[in-house]
């Protein structure tokens, strides 16, 4: 990235940069398949996977987690 632009956008104030920020996102889950998960979250989430079906007695329900703290 040019030095030219990452001075104009440091000079953004924190609305502008949040906007940016977002329209960036947006523009990357407009198209999830380009994005390639990473192994090591790949291999996180089998991890918890087996866990979940190994140990489902220990869980707790979105909807009891959500009324308890949200």
């Amino acid at each position: 990235m040019e030095k030219t632009l990452i001075n104009e956008l440091s000079q953004l104030n924190k609305n502008e940069k949040l906007l940016l920020v977002e329209a960036l996102w947006d523009s990357i889950a407009s198209d999830p398949e380009e994005v390639e998960v990473p192994d090591h979250h790949k291999s996180i989430l089998e991890q918890r996977l087996k866990t979940l079906e190994e140990d489902k007695k220990n869980g707790t329900l979105w909807k009891e987690v959500r009324q308890k703290y949200l």
